[in-house]
């Protein structure tokens, strides 16, 4: 197993994605982004540092803290998003002539996620799990065909995060990220990211068959 969070690290293999029911108590559909349904390119995630409060008496600092973490968010660039998972995870409503539309009503579920990488001395699994947000298409570009051929561009999506009650060996804590190495435990991390997750419940063509188990 790699050595604390700042262990080597090499690519972005994958990313489970969970969608919860509209009371937000459970993971009701589970979908795998990876390869060409959805191929992970990069993720970045800032305001995990919270802000420093401190207290300045007889013209020096005699007392500060930092607790908790700032405003998370997350950027994250995905190729070829299945259309239903895009629909699904913005919240994009579909009409029955196969239309998506967006408006005043429109409304992203809450999801979970967790992104796949390595350790790169040992070739284990590192995960990231970010617990409780939303995500949001910022913008969608058309551009003409140039002369050469290009790569295809990759999706952007933004993500807000915040706290939800997670069980840390017995005391249920906010926690709004979490982060694993390795195969052993994996399972009940994916267990306790995804809550209340059955396969009987998720009636999707990309269920998640391919969760740790």
């Amino acid at each position: 197993m790699a050595e604390g969070q700042g262990s080597y690290k090499v690519g972005f293999k994958r990313l489970y994605v969970g969608v919860f029911n509209p009371e937000a108590t459970k993971v009701v559909k589970c979908m795998t982004w990876e390869d060409e349904k959805g191929g992970t390119v990069d993720l970045n995630i800032t305001g995990l540092a919270p802000d420093l409060v401190d207290m300045f008496a007889s013209n020096k600092r005699v007392w500060m803290k930092k607790q908790g973490t700032n405003e998370v968010k997350s950027d994250m660039s995905i190729f070829n998003i299945p259309s239903e998972d895009l629909n699904t995870v913005i919240g994009r409503s579909k009409d029955k002539n196969g239309t998506s539309w967006v408006g005043e009503n429109t409304r992203a579920p809450y999801v979970t996620v967790i992104g796949e990488s390595e350790d790169g001395l040992t070739g284990q699994p590192v995960y990231v799990a970010l617990l409780k947000g939303t995500f949001s298409l910022d913008s969608i570009e058309f551009k003409t065909r140039g002369e050469k051929a290009e790569a295809p561009e990759p999706t952007k999506l933004t993500g807000d995060w915040m706290n939800r009650k997670v069980d840390v060996d017995g005391t249920p804590q906010g926690i709004v990220y979490g982060y694993h190495e390795g195969k052993e435990g994996e399972a009940e991390f994916f267990k306790k990211v995804f809550v209340g997750y059955t396969d009987s419940e998720d009636h999707s063509e990309d269920s998640a068959s391919s969760l740790p188990s």
